[in-house]
Parts: C-alpha cells; structure tokens; sequence
C-alpha cells in the first residue's frame, strides 16, 4: 500500500497507524460480523476500468453490493480523561435502548435503496440492449449499402 497525501509519500508515518487501526477494526465485535467484498467489487476497482462502459458496469456492480444500510454494532471512539469511561457505555445504553426506532427506519430506506438499484440496474441493462441493436443495425446498413460515409 502507498499513500500519497498532496503529492508526498506518507506510507512510512500514515500506513504504520492505518494498518494498526485496520487489524483493531477487524477483531473487533462488528469487524468480525462484517465479510469483505471482494477486489474486484471493491470501489478500487472502478480506477481499473479500461473503458466508460466498464467502468459504469463496475459502478452499477458495486452499487448493487453497497445499497444496503445496517445497524450493527460499532466501536464508538474514546477520548482521554475522565469522561472518556462513562460516555461511551453511555451511548451504547441509548444505542440499545433506541436501536429498534433505527432498525424500522432503516428497513424503509433498504426497501428504497433496493428498489432505485434495481432502476439503476434495468436502465443499463436495458440501454446495452438497444446500442446492442443499434450496432446490428447499422452493421447490416453498412453491409447492404457499401461503406457510404458522408
């Protein structure tokens, strides 16, 4: 991995942190629930498309893997001092005891994040069909015709 922030090479000070954070993440309750998408679905994938229609395939792939909004647990971040050992047992007591109104509210907008998916999904299907054509037609134009170009 390299980062590059404003043209600088940070891997040496910001990956060391990154990977810490990363491996912290991943043993963790909600990083051990969470399955990782696979690289060629991944949003790093979009940057190796060769084409636009690639890249709009990648994209509609991936929006169809990332519609979804979920509740799970989190790791809620401490800050130093004294507060930092009762407010986040404090959130997580309102997370639990509110999570339900979430989970409802959240269930409405995976029904509409599905459903404009699925538009998403069936406009591009649909528009590949009809350039599909398009080009079939116009190869059996140019075939019929001879190589007419204005």
């Amino acid at each position: 991995m390299k980062l590059s922030v404003a043209g600088q090479d940070r891997t040496q000070d910001l990956g060391i942190d990154l990977r810490r954070r990363a491996e912290a993440m991943k043993r963790s309750p909600a990083g051990r629930k969470l399955a990782p998408l696979p690289p060629e679905i991944g949003a790093l994938a979009l940057a190796r498309a060769g084409s636009d229609a690639e890249y709009m395939e990648r994209l509609i792939r991936l929006i169809g893997y990332r519609d979804a909004v979920d509740t799970l647990d989190f790791d809620i971040p401490r800050k130093p001092g004294l507060t930092s050992l009762i407010m986040p047992r404090l959130k997580a007591f309102l997370w639990k005891l509110l999570r339900y109104q979430h989970d409802r509210i959240v269930f409405r907008q995976n029904l509409i994040n599905t459903q404009l998916t699925s538009a998403l999904e069936f406009e591009f299907a649909q528009r590949r069909r009809e350039t599909d054509d398009l080009k079939r037609r116009v190869a059996e134009l140019e075939k019929k015709g001879g190589n007419c170009k204005a």
